[in-house]
């Protein structure tokens, strides 16, 4: 990243960022130098960021209105803003009656169908009682006829016997009604309302009249208003087919002018010039000098190299991934952005989260729901749709759809792998199924005699077997990653002259070399010379680098580095938690069909599915969860990815080139 600074005159501000827009790479940052004030629009140009607001939302509007997506098209409009806005303007008054029509009459039929039985049915209940001078009528609902009888105790208690009260059974409801003098109306209304009970009113124009002119104009209603309906949507249709390039093409056009003129309040200027500070990605000043080129002998650039010692807090991140990574930035990009010149962990977390998942997983049969979801999301990624959670109140755009579609596919892939690995698929499933000729099963384990077809390297249920296996290989994990954590923050401490963080670093590393060795001493009673020596040089330079960090807590927080590296054994203890509770399904499933024959297999089948999906919807989060966390927790912390943010890099860049990217 390099930095980049302009100066030219006054005149030429939109000029310079309309050309840096075109480039689509400068990430402008506002210039505040104490010689030169804040540039500032004049009356004129305010007015016209004013007008090119409407555009972009009465095409916004209009969009809407003809069901189309808001988003850029492949032209902008060319024209003025005068002529912006008179193409605009009847197409935006239009799209406007219409929408509202529509909505009129869709409400209209919603209540038609909501209500319209109801009013029916009150008409004739009441027979024109509601029109009377002297009488008032209540109708309510309530779920059961019992629940009068408390309504009907009440207003006895308060009205006596003034009160008329019938009830009739409405599709799931009871549907009443309630007649009392005009003057004790209210008294009838407290009464239900202390019972929890609400008089049925209509809404819109049906509230206002009376119950057999409703259910009539109800009626009526329900033959016209859908072909007023259909009238409304085919001239909707139309104004979308006809209108639509326009619509799209003054949206874009109109965004950018006002991205444009926002971007000139970060501009310094003084009473004949203007000066501006962005920065540029190293790989993109070409684009940048090509651009400015087109302002030659008007304007003055140069770029600076960025000083990220004394700069880096400012300069904005733009990560360097390789593609198959790339996805992978999701997975942090949420916690923190690196700061500038820091480590990025994107490639750790896209070599290491899909493999844990998998060895946490190891089952193809559950690798394959995972596949599905993976295949539903990309197909939403490729039709440009978002992915909607309501319970959640989420919504992602088809870019973070897509990356999460790739990073699915990577953790499917290596569960399929590990599946393999176990003879996993369903739980055990293929390993009980007798399928093959001689009662062989598609899985088998060689050390218990059985037969099949695809052995397993590592039955990871055989305890006594692979349990010290697998949790030393997940311990084995937690010492490299912690332990390159370290090695991360001496590089970044020496890196920015931070020397706290490389002693506080060095430290670490040491005392946990140090407590290794003393575990394996211990625990395997190998009473080694070199672990001995091992673990004492590892204390002293623990000791020493904790007091060269100035951090004397150190010493209080080595035991808990020591229990981040035996924390990885999670990656064992919680797959085989959820291998257990699969293979239990198919020893429920199984031993019905052994025991009932034919009709116990059907059962055991279906109650063994049931059994299985309730593992895999309950086990689920914490696969997905548990191995992610080791990289956010256990390595994250440990090389000081939360110590310091960085900005994410955002290029002042067209509504096109902005889609595009994406």
């Amino acid at each position: 990243m390099e930095k980049l600074v302009v100066a030219g005159p006054k005149r030429l501000a939109r000029a310079l960022l309309a050309e840096l827009q075109k480039a689509g790479v400068v990430h402008i940052d506002p210039l505040r130098p104490d010689e030169l004030g804040e540039y500032r629009l004049s009356p004129t140009e305010e007015a016209e960021l004013r007008r090119w607001e409407a555009l972009v939302t009465q095409a916004e509007q209009s969009l809407g209105v003809a069901g189309l997506p808001v988003g850029p098209g492949k032209q902008a409009f060319g024209g003025s803003l005068e002529e912006a806005e008179a193409i605009l303007k009847p197409v935006a008054e239009r799209a406007l009656v219409l929408g509202k029509e529509r909505a009129l009459l869709e409400e209209e039929l919603q209540t038609i169908e909501l209500f319209g039985k109801a009013a029916e049915r009150l008409a004739e209940m009441v027979q024109g009682l509601d029109q009377s001078r002297w009488l008032a009528v209540l109708p309510f609902l309530v779920a059961k006829l019992e629940e009068l009888e408390p309504v009907r105790a009440a207003l006895q208690q308060g009205l006596s016997d003034r009160f008329v009260l019938e009830a009739e059974p409405l599709d799931n409801q009871v549907l009443a009604v309630l007649v009392v003098r005009r003057e004790e109306l209210e008294a009838a209304r407290s009464a239900l309302s202390r019972l929890g009970l609400a008089e049925l009113r209509f809404p819109g124009v049906y509230g206002g009249l009376p119950l057999a002119q409703a259910a009539a104009r109800m009626r009526e209603r329900a033959k016209l208003a859908p072909e007023e309906l259909l009238g409304i949507r085919e001239e909707v249709g139309r104004l979308a087919r006809e209108y639509r390039e326009a619509l799209v093409a003054i949206w874009t056009r109109a965004k950018d002018e006002v991205a444009r003129y926002k971007a000139a309040s970060d501009l310094a200027a003084g009473q004949y010039g203007i000066a501006l500070m962005g920065w540029v990605p190293q790989k993109a000043k070409g684009r940048v000098e090509e651009a400015l080129a087109r302002l030659r002998g008007q304007i003055v650039y140069a770029f600076e190299p960025v000083d990220e010692h004394h700069e880096g807090h400012q300069v904005p991140v733009t990560l360097e991934n390789p593609a198959w990574a790339k996805p992978f930035e999701l997975l942090h990009g949420f916690l923190n952005t690196p700061r500038y010149g820091s480590y990025d962990p994107t490639l750790m977390i896209a070599a290491f989260f899909p493999f844990f998942f998998g060895m946490v997983v190891g089952d193809i049969g559950i690798a394959l729901l995972f596949g599905l979801l993976a295949y539903w999301l990309g197909s939403l990624a490729k039709a440009r749709k978002n992915l909607v959670i309501g319970f959640l109140g989420a919504n992602f755009s088809p870019e973070v759809v897509g990356s999460l579609s790739k990073v699915l596919w990577w953790m499917t892939g290596w569960a399929v792998v590990w599946g393999f690995i176990y003879g996993e698929a369903f739980g055990t499933f293929l390993e009980k199924l007798k399928i093959l000729p001689g009662g062989g099963t598609i899985f088998y384990d060689p050390n218990h005699g059985g037969q099949g077809l695809i052995p397993m390297t590592i039955n990871r249920l055989d305890f006594e077997q692979t349990a010290t296996f697998l949790m030393l290989a997940s311990i084995a994990f937690g010492v490299f990653q912690v332990l390159y954590a370290f090695v991360i923050r001496m590089q970044q401490g020496l890196k920015h002259g931070h020397m706290s963080h490389f002693w506080e670093g060095l430290g670490y590393f040491a005392g946990c070399i140090a407590l290794i060795a003393f575990a394996y001493n211990y625990l395997t009673q190998a009473n080694s010379s070199f672990l001995t020596v091992l673990l004492v040089v590892g204390i002293l330079v623990f000791l020493v680098s904790a007091i060269l960090a100035r951090m004397p807590l150190m010493i209080a927080e080595l035991p808990s580095k020591g229990g981040q590296i035996l924390s990885y054994i999670r990656i064992y203890a919680v797959g085989v938690a959820g291998a257990l509770l699969a293979s239990l399904a198919n020893q429920v499933g199984f031993s019905m069909a052994e025991r009932m024959g034919f009709l116990g297999g059907v059962l055991g089948f279906v109650v063994g599915l049931i059994i299985l999906l309730a593992v895999v919807i309950i086990t689920t989060l914490g696969h997905v969860l548990q191995p992610i966390r080791l990289l956010w927790i256990e390595f994250g912390t440990n090389f000081g990815f939360y110590d310091e943010s960085g900005r994410p890099y955002r290029p002042f860049r067209s509504v096109r080139a902005e889609e595009s990217v994406g």
